[in-house]
């Protein structure tokens, strides 16, 4: 089953608006919405994209191809594979990782074509962030 990085994505943003309005007392409205965008969209759409390479969750937006790649190529690295998807979880960048591999002596060159996998800047501002930008103001 498919889903849409659109419409849970404003599941999410309606709740923060929910408990933002709650917390001040009266509705925020939109402006609750575009902060969750601003503060939460980047990091969340990268949890969903590593979700939708591990095979984890089938996003619609995403290319339908990756759906389980990294599972597939690397499933038998579990020893790299898990903590770099802990490190992505957590907001790491490439160089983090890389870094963390040096200090542990890990396999740079299964990292490496792990890391090719894992595109992490394309999860930055795709055109999926800006479409939904779009939806936010129109």
């Amino acid at each position: 089953m498919q889903h849409s990085l659109f419409q849970e994505a404003m599941v999410e943003a309606t709740r923060h608006k929910y408990l933002e309005s709650e917390k001040a007392g009266h509705d925020l409205g939109l402006s609750a919405i575009v902060d969750w965008h601003e503060r939460h969209w980047t990091i969340w759409l990268r949890h969903r994209w590593l979700e939708h390479l591990l095979g984890v969750a089938c996003w619609e937006e995403f290319e339908p191809e990756r759906f389980g790649r990294l599972a597939i190529l690397f499933g038998a690295h579990r020893d790299l594979l898990d903590p770099v998807a802990d490190m992505v979880r957590a907001g790491a960048e490439n160089l983090d990782i890389v870094w963390w591999a040096a200090r542990h002596r890990r396999d740079l060159g299964t990292l490496t074509r792990m890391l090719v996998e894992l595109r992490l800047n394309d999860t930055r501002c795709t055109r999926n962030c800006i479409n939904f930008a779009k939806i936010l103001r129109p």
